[in-house]
């Protein structure tokens, strides 16, 4: 997976949620565009709080590891 397929995907408009899948075989989803940002060479992605005060949940992936992409079609 490149930068590029990466990013197309979060400044895609009207934004469509996807989901990487990893060669982990873990999947994260990405519901939203401002969950996601392009670091050097990998996906720094926020995950919701299920509460007002908790800490924020992050991943950070590296590209290497991400093995598809998959559009959500807005589910």
């Amino acid at each position: 997976m490149t930068e590029e397929d990466i990013q197309s995907e979060l400044a895609r408009d009207p934004f469509m949620p996807f989901r990487l899948h990893l060669v982990s075989g873990k999947t994260v989803d990405i519901r939203i565009s401002d969950a996601a940002w392009m670091l050097r060479r990998s996906v720094f992605v926020a995950h919701p709080r299920r509460r007002p005060d908790d800490d924020l949940g992050y991943d950070i992936i590296s590209l290497r590891n991400i093995e598809r992409l998959e559009q959500l079609d807005g589910q």
